[in-house]
């Protein structure tokens, strides 16, 4: 019998050729690793990091308990000042002409003395023309807010005549007026800012926090432990309710009752603290609430917010620069020296201005940044109000008009 020879060489080479095919179909309907990929050890834990992302990114796109920021409808929510004079008339223009720069998407409401509706000087109604025409700005006519009630029944809660550009109102009674906020009912939060600031970055961010009838920071400068540390209306996010005006000034006009009053008035933060102190949602001061004292303070452990904390921590650490770059807003307070609208002599200056870790000589970042703050209101003062700075008072006069220099 003859036994053909077989050809193990043939038989090898159309193994090769079917699975060559077959991998040519399947390379067609499933994914397969490089083959450098294969051969690693890196593979098993290439293969568990995408694995753990198409888990991620099954969970996120088909969870329906999964948290996702939602889009706000814009229109329903503001950035709201309020003005008694031509000068914070001024200052709220400053406000918003930097919500507009920094690119806000909130509406912007300014709260002006409905006497204005009916009277008012050029550069008050250019002003209020600029603010609406330029910066989009809604504007809303209120009656002034006071302290000073006579009685219940008369309902005397606001001044008869705002102030002007050449007589500015220094009366703190009026600064409740910030409380008409809340009678802003066609927004669903209002995010309102005292104008003496320079405003850094929007804080848009804030609209989107929990449903809470306000939130606000602690005054971190204020005098003994933190948990004693007001609420400060330096800023305040807001859900409007019209109630809460009328509460607070029934509160304000049972206080008025107590012979003492008259010694220690009160005014918008203590009507604020006593409403909500128990129930606010505290926003950090750190960083929306700056103040230019901090640049002046040898101490900034309260600002930094370690106190009672540990040094090693690098969130601990000074660095003017890096406050300053991530600060949303500095809020103009060197008492006693005048707000920035007011020039200074080189009497309050060298006396007020950071020493630079008391060498008091030469220059240092605090100084330079503290400096360049006042400089740069003073200048956008000038060109978005077109308004310039007013005169230096004496200052040992001034000073003791502010009770910061003995008896007048």
């Amino acid at each position: 019998m003859v036994t053909k020879h077989y050809n193990w060489a043939d038989d090898e080479e159309q193994d090769r050729l079917y699975y060559s095919s077959k991998q040519k179909e399947n390379a067609n309907g499933r994914f397969h690793w490089p083959a450098i990929l294969r051969r690693s050890k890196a593979a098993p834990l290439l293969a568990a990091i995408i694995g753990i992302w198409l888990l991620t990114w099954w969970w996120m796109t088909s969870s329906s308990d999964h948290y996702v920021v939602p889009q706000l409808n814009w229109s329903r929510f503001a950035y709201s000042q309020y003005t008694t004079d031509t000068q914070s008339l001024c200052n709220a223009l400053l406000v918003f002409e930097s919500l507009v720069r920094l690119g806000s998407k909130a509406d912007r409401v300014l709260l002006y003395p409905e006497e204005w509706t009916q009277k008012k000087d050029d550069r008050t109604a250019w002003l209020l023309q600029t603010a609406q025409q330029k910066y989009g700005v809604k504007l809303e006519p209120v009656q002034l807010l006071s302290a000073e009630i006579t009685s219940e029944s008369s309902k005397k809660w606001q001044k008869d005549k705002p102030g002007t550009l050449s007589d500015p109102t220094a009366d703190w009674s009026l600064s409740i007026t910030k409380l008409r906020v809340f009678d802003l009912v066609q927004y669903d939060r209002v995010l309102h800012l005292d104008s003496d600031i320079t405003l850094l970055h929007h804080m848009d961010e804030l609209f989107h926090l929990p449903k809470t009838p306000i939130a606000m920071p602690r005054a971190y400068w204020s005098d003994g432990p933190p948990s004693t540390w007001p609420l400060t209306s330096l800023i305040m996010l807001v859900e409007p309710n019209p109630n809460e005006v009328i509460a607070m000034m029934q509160t304000l006009h049972r206080w008025q009752k107590n012979p003492n009053y008259s010694m220690s008035k009160k005014y918008d933060m203590d009507l604020l603290n006593h409403r909500f102190a128990a129930s606010a949602l505290v926003l950090p001061h750190r960083p929306y609430t700056m103040l230019t004292a901090g640049f002046r303070s040898h101490n900034h452990s309260t600002y930094l917010g370690y106190h009672n904390g540990f040094d090693s921590d690098p969130r601990a650490k000074w660095d003017p620069d890096l406050a300053f770059k991530e600060a949303k807003l500095v809020h103009f307070s060197d008492w006693p020296l005048p707000k920035p609208w007011v020039m200074w002599n080189h009497e309050s200056l060298s006396e007020i201005q950071p020493d630079c870790g008391g060498v008091n000589k030469g220059t240092c970042r605090e100084r330079e940044i503290w400096k360049g703050l006042y400089d740069d209101f003073r200048r956008r003062r000038k060109d978005v109000c077109k308004i310039l700075s007013v005169p230096a008072p004496d200052w040992k006069e001034w000073k003791k008009s502010v009770g910061a220099g003995g008896k007048k």
